[in-house]
């Protein structure tokens, strides 16, 4: 129930932010219209979360069905192989990216890219040789 508690508090909060970041950026023109999107995207997906912990506390049969999928093994490896496949076909997308934007001149946004896959190269190694070694 705590836990309800503290997201529910959590949703609420990243609501408030999103409306404050929407008033920034439509009503006063302090800060430019990405931050109006995102301000709306805050709002929408609290409003989402907020629903289905309120469904989750009042609907038994969801709260049993949610439980369920939480803790079913086969879920939890679908996901952690989509997770495996999401980021195989994201370094390979951008790598071959990295060599189209270089071909096309556009020098700036490939090195971004290229830096982008490194980085994310050197965080799964790293995540590999820790993992390797707890398990």
């Amino acid at each position: 129930m705590n836990r309800i508690k503290g997201k529910t508090i959590q949703y609420t909060l990243f609501a408030m932010i999103g409306v404050t970041i929407f008033i920034l950026s439509e009503v006063f023109h302090f800060i430019d219209t990405f931050w109006s999107g995102l301000g709306v995207g805050f709002v929408i997906i609290s409003v989402i979360r907020l629903i289905q912990l309120y469904r989750y506390q009042n609907d038994n049969d969801y709260a049993e069905k949610i439980n369920i999928q939480n803790s079913d093994e086969r879920n939890k490896f679908i996901a952690d192989k989509a997770r495996s496949m999401t980021f195989y076909y994201s370094i390979l997308i951008a790598a071959i990216l990295t060599i189209v934007l270089r071909v096309l001149g556009y020098y700036q946004e490939s090195s971004i890219l290229g830096y982008t896959i490194c980085i994310q190269l050197v965080i799964y190694w790293l995540s590999y040789l820790w993992l390797k070694r707890k398990y």
